[in-house]
This record gives C-alpha cells, structure tokens and sequence, in this order.
C-alpha cells in the first residue's frame, strides 16, 4: 500500500482572550511564606508509638516517610536516621499536635540525629532533650520545617562538621525557644560547623541564653562555614543574636553569606545582637535591632571584628552604635539608621519591629540593594518612593496584578457589544477601575482608554459592560487600588472579537 500525506486546515476561533502585559504582583504575603509541605509521594508507614517511631526511623527503608500519629511520644532513647531520604514528619501538620518528650534538659535522652542525606524533619515538637534537640552530623541537604523545639540542654540544632561537612541545609518556619533558659554556660539556638549554603528563614527564637548571661549567639554559623543566608528570624529577649565566625577561633571562620530582613528585640540583658568575627565578604542589610539593656560598657548592637572580617553594613535600623572596625576589621557602613525610638515601631515590647508612621527616618531613606528585594513580611521593595531601612517596608503593597482577565457571554447587537469579564480578585484591592479601547492597552495609554467603572468593589469578579461596537477587536483592562491608594500593575488584556488562527494539519500514513 502507497503512502500519502494529506494536509487539512483547522480554525481555531479565540472567543475569549488574554494578552499577558503586567509581570505578577509583588511578593509572598506573611501567611504564604510558610505553607504545609506536599504530601508524601513515595513509601509511607503510619506509627503511633514511642518504640515504632525510633524503630522506623532507623530501619526504614531510603525514601520511606513516617508519619508519626498525634499524641506525647515519652522517649526511652534518641532517633537515629541513617538512611538517605527518610522523611519524620507529624500527621497532622500542627507541630503541637506531636511531641517527642526526651525526658529532661540534664537527665533526659539525647534527640534527633541525622547521619544520611536529604532528610526531612517537620510538623512536630522537639522537647526537654539531653546535648541537642537536631543535630545533623555532616549530611547534605536536610530540611527542618515548621518545629517546635524547646528546652535543649546544649544546642537547639547543631551541625557538626563530619566529613566535607554539610550542604544546602534548611532551617525554617520554626519556634526554638527556652522557657528561662539553658541549665548551663553553653549553648546556641543553632551552631553549625563547616556548613555550606545553609538558608535560616522564617523563624522564631525566644530567650535563647544561659542561665549566666555567657555571650552565646543565637545562629551561629562557624568553622569555616560559607554562604550562609539568615533572613525573616525574629528573634526575642536572647543574649547575643546572629553571628558569622567566633572569637573563640583563629583565622577566617566565615566566607560570604547575607543577613538580611531580621527584627531583634531584647528587654532582657543581652550582648550584640548581629557579629561578623573573622568572616569576610559577607552583607548585613536591613535588620532592625531594638535593644534596651545593654551589657555594662556596651555601647553598639552590631559590630564587625577582628582583621580577618570584611563587609557592609548597609541600611539596619538600631537604637545603638554599628562597631564595624573592632579591633582591626574592615566593615564598611551605608545609611544605616542608629537612633530609632521605640515609638517608631507597631509594638516593639512584643517584638512587633513593622514601622509606624511616626519612623520618618527610616522611610524612604535607603537605595536599592540587589540583594535585599522584599522585607520581613516578603512584600516587595520599594513600597514608597524609596526602600526603607530596616527590615520592613512601611505601608501595604499594591494589590497583586490581574493576569486572568477575560470576556465571557458576549453579544453583538447594532452598534453594541455586550459581554461579561471575569478574573480572579487579587488580595488587598479595595475598588477596581476598568477601561476598554479599540487598541490595545498599556501602562502608556490606560488614561486614554474609556471608561467603564472606577467604583467596583475590590471582593467582585465580574462585570457586565456594554459598549460601542462597529467591527474589529475591543480590548479591556483594569487596575485595583488598595486602602492607602496605591495602584496595582496593570492587568492582562481581555478581548473580543476572536481571531482566526490557522493550523495545517499534517496527517502521515493517510490514505487508500
């Protein structure tokens, strides 16, 4: 049998449109920046006691996921994870739903350790654990996700340096606290050593410190470490906050890294609140830093030290001094703000840093920093006309961009058409204004574009217009105002009438 091609032509007919013009809005609001991890795809076993889960934990197959049921686990020894993959996660994704009680911060069991690689830890409570509540012992790629880990006896989280040490790590979306405080001189809310890449986000800490006031920091990264981020923590009534190397160590302890984004609060007697100790070319951008009782003779909250360290400081937001020449090292100041008032914040005693209308020097006063794009609460900078110092841009975003605009039910009738647009209400829009043309619509010509409404309620989806028609294509677009009267991008173009697109069609094989 011959074989023939035959060609045919299919129209397709685009009765509704959308023409992307607008990039989405701007970033994540507080509420996305932690969302529940995926549920597990591969094999998964379901344990509800103290002795299956460290069974499990250890004997489970890589790749495996335990779902550990709600309820107070009295652990009778650690959790041993060796085997690559192993994800320990608590059902119900509520941290509180799930605690693993490890007896007590001086009699109890030593907690968590992880020696594999791409483990997951999430959605449960780490408690009352002997030495550490994680600790990661060199493994690549572990991620520790919405924790509660609380009354550690020494580090909250530790990684040690086994190995080549350990790389792309994640800490986020957790609560580590201490009730009082440690029982002893030595702790840290996280202390890693030799730990590449490393992201420390979204966190909470809580009087991380010893029961003397030992100057211990909060994130310690340490012992060769690099690349280290440190963003979006809130960190409360801890004696000494975040720090790139150690005194405690000779030679360079820390390379590159940012710490950006972090609100620090302490009423409590406390130490620095953010330290660069023989670390280099690393950037400490946009924090703020209240601190009201200061150790005896401290008289700045950050401070770069020793000749080894080298960096910027640039645009923090501190009631005290920056020391970025400690005894001989080389930090370098850019409009950093270091006489803020308690009344420049929304409720600074609760550790609530966002800025009120009253912190004029902090507004608008900073330039754009490629590395620091958002804030605290990941809404985009610059709100205003200029970026803000410290960690959070004063003021609500623009609603998000429309970018699913689109006409529906349209008719034609003389000199009419009539159809009816929809699209998905972005958040924060108060009222919407909408425009139609007989040309496409940009930023450029919107005010030229006619008018259809500039009253609708921010909650709609639809809306039903009429407009002139005598032939050809309609576009229409619109922009949404949120309560302070900022403008949001403007949206996609719907359009009507349809196109005609033509396809060839080639079929092989056709034929008699």
């Amino acid at each position: 049998m011959g074989s023939r091609v035959l060609t045919t032509t299919f129209v397709l007919s685009l009765l509704t449109g959308m023409v992307a013009l607008a990039s989405p809005g701007p970033g994540a609001t507080q509420s996305d920046r932690c969302p529940p991890l995926s549920p597990p795809t591969g094999p998964t076993v379901t344990v509800s006691s103290e002795s299956e889960l460290r069974n499990q934990a250890y004997d489970a197959a890589a790749g495996t996921t335990i779902m550990v049921e709600a309820g107070v686990y009295d652990m009778q020894d650690s959790v041993y994870i060796v085997n690559d993959g192993i994800a320990l996660r608590g059902e119900t994704g509520d941290r509180d739903d799930v605690i693993l009680d490890f007896g007590g911060m001086e009699s109890g069991h030593f907690g968590i350790l992880v020696d594999a690689d791409d483990v997951t830890i999430a959605d449960l409570t780490i408690r009352d654990a002997h030495d550490h509540g994680v600790s990661i012992q060199g493994s690549d790629r572990p991620r520790l996700y919405n924790l509660h880990i609380q009354d550690i006896r020494d580090q909250l989280v530790k990684v040690n340096p086994d190995g080549d040490g350990s790389e792309d790590g994640l800490l986020a979306c957790s609560r580590l606290e201490y009730t009082t405080s440690a029982p002893d001189s030595y702790t840290n809310g996280i202390s890693a050593h030799r730990a590449h890449r490393w992201v420390v986000r979204d966190n909470e800490w809580y009087r991380i410190r010893t029961i003397d006031d030992t100057p211990v920091p909060t994130i310690l990264f340490w012992s060769g470490s690099s690349d280290t981020i440190v963003e979006r923590n809130l960190l409360v009534d801890c004696y000494q906050g975040i720090s790139f190397g150690n005194a405690s160590q000779s030679g360079i302890n820390h390379t590159g890294g940012i710490v950006r984004n972090n609100f620090i609060y302490s009423s409590l007697e406390h130490d620095v609140a953010i330290e660069m100790t023989r670390a280099q070319d690393w950037l400490v951008a946009h924090n703020t830093a209240i601190l009201l009782n200061p150790d005896s003779g401290l008289t700045w909250g950050m401070e770069a030290r020793y000749s080894e360290s080298q960096g910027t400081f640039a645009y923090n937001l501190t009631n005290m001094s920056i020391l970025h020449n400690r005894d001989g090292a080389q930090g370098t100041p850019v409009g950093n703000v270091t006489d803020a008032g308690v009344d420049w914040f929304a409720d600074a005693a609760s550790g609530d840093l966002h800025l009120t209308s009253t912190a004029s020097g902090a507004i608008d006063q900073a330039a754009t920093l490629a590395n620091v794009s958002d804030d605290y609460d990941r809404d985009a900078r610059p709100i205003g006309a200029a970026p803000d110092v410290g960690a959070d841009e004063y003021g609500a975003p623009p609603p998000a961009t429309v970018t699913d605009l689109r006409v529906t039910q349209a008719i034609t009738d003389t000199g009419t058409l009539t159809g009816t647009l929809r699209w998905t209400a972005p958040t924060d829009g108060i009222t919407y204004t909408l425009r139609y043309s007989g040309t496409l619509i940009t930023e450029a010509n919107w005010t030229d574009a006619s008018l259809l409404t500039g009253t609708l309620p921010g909650s709609a989806e639809t809306f039903t217009a009429t407009v002139p028609y005598g032939g050809g294509t309609v576009y229409f677009a619109l922009k949404s105002q949120n309560g302070n009267g900022d403008w949001s991008a403007l949206s996609n173009n719907g359009f009507w009438q349809h196109f005609d697109v033509y396809l060839p069609l080639v079929l092989r094989g056709y034929g008699p």
